[in-house]
């Protein structure tokens, strides 16, 4: 390492590079120099754009932190806040990925952070709702199959298709993120029944209101025609979208690893 590190100054590489800078964080408002940040954070954030102070990022986006005595009302506030500015179903560790801040705007990277000052902890989160999936249909994100009537927040997703619930948009975009493409509403061999998701001749289906029986009849149902017809159908469900991993797990087969 300092060996490459002494031949990097005497070929004159070094010079090439940027002093770090004075920023003042817009959460805090306190000063502060770029190369005070650790790795984890520069990570987060992209090395051309350190706008935060270590602090507060530690904070806000770290595991471990929250609110471990938030109401339960100010957390369903925070949880539909959330659902709001990502227009997805959020995960539990929203916000302790690597990859959560990376590609969105200043602005955008801003309310978000301000927002997570204000979440609570996962413990806080399990102790009032029981879980994160509970969490999420008390606070009108996800669906709950005992409402007969109820079919989510339509929404658009980022590439043109209109979505019944976030749960649907979840699914949406994740497949656009990762360039799979894919039919919305594909009708199946026989009967008058839509899919949600074609991919290649794989159906994906969203079971968001697993419970109600009228609606258990058809998924069963589509099932049943998906086995008559050689047809595989990849059944997604509301708790599978309580963590990112999950969801990738079911659909990690579309991805293309280079």
């Amino acid at each position: 390492m300092y060996f490459a590190a002494s031949r990097a100054e005497q070929l004159g590489f070094t010079k090439s590079i940027r002093h770090p800078q004075k920023k003042t964080c817009p959460l805090c408002n306190n000063d502060f120099i770029e190369d005070s940040l650790p790795m984890p954070l520069i990570e987060r954030l992209g090395i051309d754009r350190l706008d935060f102070c270590a602090p507060c990022l530690r904070n806000t986006a770290l595991q471990g932190t929250g609110n471990n005595s938030l109401s339960k009302k100010k957390i369903l506030i925070y949880l539909q806040d959330l659902a709001l500015l990502l227009g997805r179903v959020p995960s539990q560790d929203f916000g302790e990925g690597k990859t959560d801040l990376i590609g969105m705007s200043n602005s955008e990277r801003l309310a978000f952070l301000k927002l997570l000052k204000n979440k609570p902890t996962t413990v806080r989160v399990k102790l009032v709702f029981g879980s994160w999936l509970n969490a999420l249909i008390q606070a009108g994100i996800l669906e709950d199959g005992t409402r007969k009537n109820s079919r989510g927040i339509q929404s658009i997703a980022k590439d043109g298709h209109m979505c019944l619930s976030l749960g649907e948009k979840t699914i949406d975009e994740y497949l656009y993120a990762h360039g799979i493409d894919h039919e919305k509403e594909p009708r199946y061999p026989e009967g008058n029944y839509r899919g949600d998701f074609k991919v290649g001749t794989t159906f994906i289906e969203y079971f968001g209101l697993t419970g109600n029986p009228d609606y258990d009849a058809k998924t069963n149902e589509k099932i049943r025609l998906c086995k008559k017809h050689n047809i595989t159908l990849i059944a997604i469900y509301p708790q599978d979208l309580v963590s990112q991993q999950k969801l990738e797990n079911l659909l990690s087969v579309f991805v293309i690893k280079i």
